[in-house]
């Protein structure tokens, strides 16, 4: 690993011998739009692979993904470009998922991290309880601090037009913007409420002004003008009291915000409910609960990127050798299908830009 500073950052690279995968790229890299994957195998360390059918088949890949890895990936406006995260590396792909290389390594592992897509080839991977922030352009991955000293943040969004455009969400429930990509903060306007922890956080994909959290014991909270004001969600839980674990917007009309939590007035399984909102957050209701299909604190929410009505979400777990389940739930007609694998869960999924039926995984591994 090669370190440098520029400009106030530490900038990460690694050397070709550094490679997960040194294959050559595919025609489809040099196209100028993104295609399919054109290809059956996935090149790489096994973190990544691509289903065409929500989960019943998945590519076969290279190297078997190895203990303990956590993956989370995003595809880019880049035509053909997707990021990745697992253990102490950050990976990319040139030719649509197909094969995978390490652009660096970092010092910490990354298992509690996130990433975030911007435009012009450039990424965000940032720490729900730790800094730094890594910053990926291309094959350079530069590290700046967070807007939390010594803490992550519980959401990180990058403008549409401008990579260096940033605006991130604190546990306090504070929105802090950022001009020059992360060199910088500024807090805008008031925390969410009083003394709040919020678990997660997400940033309408289209309005910037639009922000939800979900909290600790207090459902849910909306703004639409930046923090300035806020409200609190109504229908999340049968009482005032519910913890608000997951929150995401639909790509396709971000006035539907679905939210996975668990309401506290309940001590079953049907505790842990996904509440789902087409009202930008303002209010929920209960479309799933854990008498169904089998949730955790924290269950990861994967919105379709072209249906508003579909959500995707996973279940998994090496106990017993159980493997995972990744569901699909279509609000339209209530209908829930899921689909098994032997592994040990999924961690994150990001959709094929040109046919979001091609969806890429993030393969858990934990033994």
């Amino acid at each position: 690993m090669i370190l440098s500073r520029l400009s106030g950052a530490i900038v990460l690279a690694v050397t070709a011998a550094g490679a997960v995968n040194l294959a050559s790229a595919s025609p489809a890299a040099a196209a100028d739009r993104w295609q399919r994957p054109q290809c059956g195998t996935v090149q790489g360390d096994g973190s990544v692979t691509i289903t065409r059918n929500d989960g019943a088949f998945l590519a076969p890949t290279t190297t078997p993904v190895t203990a303990v890895a956590y993956p989370r990936l995003v595809a880019l406006t880049t035509p053909n470009t997707l990021v990745a995260i697992s253990k102490r590396s950050i990976q990319r792909s040139v030719d649509a998922g197909c094969t995978w290389q390490r652009i660096a390594a970092t010092e910490l592992d990354l298992a509690t991290y996130d990433l975030a897509a911007g435009p012009d080839g450039t990424a965000y991977a940032y720490g729900i309880n730790d800094q730094p922030v890594y910053r990926v352009q291309g094959e350079q991955v530069s590290e700046v601090d967070g807007p939390v000293p010594a803490d992550g943040v519980a959401a990180l969004a990058v403008d549409r037009t401008d990579a260096r455009a940033l605006r991130a969400v604190s546990k306090a429930g504070q929105i802090y913007d950022s001009g020059d990509g992360g060199v910088t903060w500024t807090a805008v306007g008031s925390p969410a409420g009083p003394d709040q922890y919020v678990y997660k956080a997400a940033v309408d994909p289209v309005d910037r002004a639009h922000v939800i959290v979900g909290t600790m014991g207090n459902g849910s909270y909306v703004t639409f003008d930046g923090g300035h004001s806020w409200t609190r969600s109504s229908g999340v839980g049968a009482t005032p009291q519910s913890n608000g674990f997951s929150v995401a917007f639909s790509p396709a009309d971000p006035r539907t915000v679905w939210l996975e939590g668990y309401d506290l007035s309940q001590n079953d399984n049907s505790a842990r409910h996904i509440w789902r909102s087409t009202d930008g957050g303002r209010t929920f209701a209960s479309v799933l609960d854990g008498a169904g299909p089998t949730l955790i604190n924290g269950t990861p929410l994967w919105p379709s990127p072209v249906d508003p009505d579909v959500l995707y979400f996973p279940y998994g777990t090496w106990f017993g050798g159980y493997g995972t389940d990744l569901y699909r739930y279509d609000a339209s007609t209530g209908r829930l299908t899921s689909q098994h694998n032997s592994h040990d869960g999924i961690a994150g999924v990001a959709f094929n830009p040109a046919d979001p039926r091609v969806m890429y995984l993030g393969l858990v591994e934990e033994r």
